[in-house]
């Protein structure tokens, strides 16, 4: 069995008619009218029409033109995932789409970089349905953002200062290239297990984008403590392996108002 054929059918799990991430089928193309108007559409191997692939024109075009598909494929699967495509209806449109134009399976990069950016979007979606990351056990960037808020209304009442009184300390895991996402994950759960050692008096612990966790800590006098603390936990949390867990961790200071300490998490969460 081909490494594509064994990737689509660790995927091959799909009911009879696939859903997208909010439960309605996911969109197809119409049957043109005429053969004129079937520009973007391939086929299978036998013949049967396929979903909507105008959305990988743009593998298509680097595959004609003998450029590089990984940067076209990263982006075909983004836009695949929000359009609500199922990941096996993906990889089966790239699968066509590489029998049309190239005669074979797609190659191994175009499938490892349409699967994570499908898999990053995707998770984006799931992680705004709930204020907890279901993996890592980490609040939302949503929620994260919304206690912000209320810090500021509140020290607004109060006659305080937010940058006076809290600020974010932000852990990065730092992972050597080719660090698979799944390996990622797992760090960041390592990073969400010495946060909660640390910080475990009703701190807000955070998921800040795809790969940085932040705390929502007052700022006490032992808090340059408790970051190396984090620090010295972290780079020696799995001791089953020689190798030291290597993260940045740093004292983010918050801004004087809300709408700009919004603009410090969008700033945080980009990859």
């Amino acid at each position: 069995m081909s490494l594509f054929a064994d990737i689509r059918r660790r995927f091959d799990l799909r009911p009879a008619k696939s859903l997208n991430l909010a439960g309605s089928p996911a969109r197809t193309r119409p049957e043109a009218s005429s053969p004129d108007e079937q520009p973007c559409e391939w086929r299978d191997s036998h013949g049967a029409a396929g979903t909507d692939h105008s959305a990988y024109l743009a593998i298509a075009e680097a595959l004609r033109d003998g450029a590089d598909v990984v940067p076209a494929s990263d982006e075909v699967g983004r836009q695949l995932a929000t359009d609500g495509v199922s990941l096996l209806e993906a990889l089966d449109g790239l699968s066509a789409l590489y029998r049309s134009i190239a005669g074979g399976e797609p190659a191994f990069d175009a499938v490892r970089a349409l699967s994570s950016s499908w898999a990053e979007a995707s998770l984006v979606y799931l992680h705004s349905l709930s204020c907890e990351d279901p993996l890592t056990g980490l609040s939302s960037l949503s929620h994260l953002r919304s206690r912000l808020g209320e810090l500021y209304r509140e020290a607004e009442f109060r006659g305080t200062s937010v940058p006076q009184t809290h600020a974010l300390v932000v852990v990065e895991p730092l992972n050597p290239p080719g660090t698979s996402p799944f390996d990622r994950e797992l760090k960041l759960v390592d990073v969400a297990e010495c946060l909660r050692i640390v910080f475990c008096g009703g701190d807000v612990l955070g998921r800040v984008g795809s790969h940085r966790a932040a705390a929502l800590v007052g700022r006490e006098p032992n808090l340059p403590e408790q970051v190396e603390t984090v620090r010295a936990l972290i780079t020696e949390w799995r001791l089953d392996t020689d190798v030291p867990q290597l993260a940045r961790i740093w004292i983010e200071g918050l801004p004087s108002t809300d709408a700009m300490a919004g603009r410090v998490l969008d700033e945080l969460a980009r990859p």
